[in-house]
């Protein structure tokens, strides 16, 4: 099968759909599928082992798109369009394809979705995907259901995924880890971690409150690793939150270490998509506690495999931590293991694009085992 990926975000940009696009394109190619990528940004992707038909576009295409359709109208007529996100991407996923009479799906991640429809400058470009895209597939169970509440086309579930291979902690990584604790002290010390790009909807705040209003300051530690916007960055300074250590964005590779120093990953978030942590945590072997908002309901069955807490509920998220924290050992022994079997059996890249080949194969009239 012939696919032209369109993309604004790949590897080795930072962030999490930088870093599914790229595993989804190269599953796609490893099943033989020639995938063409198509980089609508103006920074080049560096990968040198996998930037084969990588398509750059210059200054001048990306301020005038229609110069990208004229020039490639041909490869656009020829393959099936994936639009890698709600936004750009899959909009003119969906535009080109109409045009050229080819097939389109259009992969919708989180924030394409959510924040695009609440922008009133913005939603026009979701509903024209929604009405015109051949597919569309969501990231999330209650995503897809939405979807399905306004659109009459096929929608496919289509959740995230983690190579658990790749997240189980090296002697080294425990090493760095039991360092880490010992320098500041945190022998014996709960620490309660947040990762990635910490944005206003990854629930921050939240946090400060079960820490500063709600008592957890007494009983654990706040790690924060990844990114902090101003705001926040000036609230980690304050000397008041002694209880709040950050660490600035650290390389990927790096991350198992910082899993490893964490006894509960905390996920607050006041809606999301299927974060990259949850599933990365979960295969590390840490307790998760999420909030019931975007895919944490897909993945944590709640006192089995971690626990889930209302949305923006402080409340709620310190009775559940403060659970966990009650907890004997060989119970969040068995949290974890759980955790880990989840990803390992229900999440993995094999799952995550057999959906997306099936798909594409059933709208392209393409039998599933074929390839071109």
């Amino acid at each position: 099968m012939r696919v032209l990926w369109l993309t604004t975000r790949h590897a080795p940009q930072t962030g999490g759909m930088a870093q599914s696009s790229s595993r989804l394109v190269n599953s796609l190619r490893d099943r033989a599928h020639r995938v063409a990528v198509l980089h609508l940004a103006p920074d080049v992707p560096a990968d040198a082992t996998r930037a084969e038909s990588l398509i750059r576009c210059d200054a001048a295409d990306l301020r005038e798109p229609e110069r990208i359709f004229w020039k490639h109208r041909d490869a656009i007529a020829d393959s099936l369009l994936v639009g890698f996100g709600g936004t750009i991407a899959g909009y003119l996923a969906a535009l080109w394809a109409r045009w050229a009479g080819a097939k389109s799906l259009v992969l919708f991640r989180g924030n394409d979705f959510d924040r695009a429809l609440h922008n009133t400058k913005a939603a026009w470009m979701t509903h024209f995907i929604l009405q015109h895209a051949t597919i569309v597939g969501a990231v999330t169970g209650e995503m897809t259901e939405r979807i399905r509440t306004i659109r009459t086309g096929p929608v496919i579930f289509t959740p995230n995924s983690a190579d658990a291979s790749q997240w189980l902690p090296l002697e080294r990584d425990l090493a760095a880890a039991r360092r880490f604790r010992m320098e500041r002290g945190l022998d014996g010390v709960p620490v309660v971690a947040m990762f990635g790009e910490l944005k206003a909807k990854k629930g921050v705040d939240l946090a400060c409150r079960i820490f500063d209003q709600l008592g957890l300051a007494e009983r654990a530690r706040l790690l924060t690793v990844g990114s902090l916007p101003e705001p926040l960055a000036a609230l980690q300074a304050d000397p008041a939150r002694a209880y709040w250590i950050h660490v600035p964005f650290t390389a990927h590779d790096e991350l198992p270490a910082w899993y490893a120093a964490s006894d509960i990953v905390f996920i607050p978030s006041l809606y999301d998509g299927m974060p990259n942590v949850l599933l990365e945590a979960m295969a590390a072997g840490r307790i998760v506690a999420g909030s019931r908002a975007g895919g944490m309901p897909d993945v944590i069955i709640d006192g089995e495999n971690g626990f889930l807490f209302d949305i923006a509920d402080a409340d709620d998220a310190a009775r559940v931590i403060n659970m966990i924290l009650d907890m004997d050992d060989a119970s969040k022994r068995a949290i974890a293991e759980s955790a880990r079997r989840t990803v390992c059996e229900r999440f993995t890249a094999e799952r995550e694009i057999a959906a997306i080949e099936s798909a594409l194969c059933e709208f392209a009239d393409e039998p599933a085992g074929a390839r071109s």
